[in-house]
């Protein structure tokens, strides 16, 4: 493994992508929010601390790191449960998005990444079942199986096959966790000494270097990766305060109605779009004309809607949105 893998991600179209995706609030004018392409930025950083204190492989760290969230859709965890009834309400089983991270880089844009990159992405999710996080040995096949399995149950958790992708499964969770809370005290959401009193204090970056300095010292020439289990609990009362308090906050999810509304006409108008016109349409024009073969053989036309509607960054999903349901004005040549 080496820097190409960065390279090829950090250049991709994807990734580019994560400049206007959602981390937790959306449609808030505010430039010190988070966004997605921020997240992935820290747990990268936090990522390459703890395995450079283990003395891993950087350049495989920072690639799953990178690369993990690029399957998310437009408004993020919101988004991701719209997308997914809608496609469970056509047959098309659960939307994940680890299971879309890893479709996006294999199938539509193609990047030819090894295994245990891919194998990083659809087990990144689902950080906190337990305190030790051991590799588990996997083929080619396994991976297979187990993005079926993804598609069946978006909500179980996997154990990635390297130690670099259990350091960024723990340090994905630090992350998001440790940030909220700064982000809901930028909003006015919560006050800093709301915070629950822990061993992990209560400033982000504060929290994130109190667990890499723990997880290298319980960790330090193991075979798995471990947090110390009070920390392992105090990260677990942070992460049910943050729910609790920040995540289904009232004031964040007045546009709800608005946005699964959205999503469904959306989903409709290209869908219906697509049937009836085929290459003169926009499904095609705008998204499928330029896709791999093998993509097109191995994608039915509701899971090409569904792919690239979880591409759209949030300004494009609400100017799609814009340009098929609400009335244009007619050019009309006299």
């Amino acid at each position: 493994m080496d820097a190409e893998c960065v390279n090829k991600i950090l250049q991709s179209k994807a990734y580019a992508r994560y400049v206007d995706k959602t981390q937790v609030a959306y449609l808030i004018e505010n430039d010190h929010i988070t966004k997605r392409g921020l997240h992935v930025q820290m747990v990268s950083r936090l990522s390459r601390e703890v395995g450079s204190d283990l003395k891993l492989n950087l350049d495989l760290i920072e690639s799953i790191a990178l690369g993990h969230d690029v399957g998310h859709p437009p408004f993020g965890h919101e988004g991701e449960g719209y997308l997914s009834q809608l496609s469970i309400e056509r047959g098309n089983g659960p939307f994940a998005h680890p299971h879309q991270s890893c479709r996006l880089f294999s199938l539509i844009e193609p990047l030819d990444l090894p295994l245990e990159v891919h194998d990083g992405f659809l087990c990144h999710d689902g950080g906190l079942s337990e305190p030790i996080y051991r590799p588990v040995e996997k083929t080619e096949k396994d991976h297979q199986r187990e993005l079926q399995e993804r598609k069946r149950n978006p909500d179980g958790n996997l154990w990635p096959m390297t130690l670099e992708g259990c350091v960024v499964k723990l340090c994905d969770t630090v992350s998001y966790v440790s940030r909220d809370v700064e982000d809901a005290i930028t909003l006015g959401i919560i006050k800093r000494e709301d915070i629950p009193k822990t061993a992990l204090g209560n400033r982000g970056r504060e929290m994130a270097e109190v667990i890499r300095k723990d997880v290298a010292r319980a960790s330090k020439g193991k075979s798995y990766l471990e947090i110390s289990g009070n920390l392992f609990e105090d990260l677990k009362t942070l992460r049910s305060f943050n729910f609790k308090y920040i995540y289904h906050y009232p004031a964040l999810k007045v546009e709800s109605f608005k946005i699964k509304n959205s999503y469904q006409l959306l989903f409709d108008a290209l869908l219906i779009g697509h049937r009836a016109q085929g290459k003169e349409g926009a499904l095609y024009k705008d998204f499928l004309h330029n896709k791999p073969k093998l993509y097109l053989e191995q994608s039915n036309d509701v899971q090409q809607v569904i792919d690239y509607m979880a591409g759209m960054t949030n300004s494009f999903f609400l100017k799609q949105v814009n340009r098929f349901l609400v009335p244009q004005t007619i050019a009309w040549d006299l």
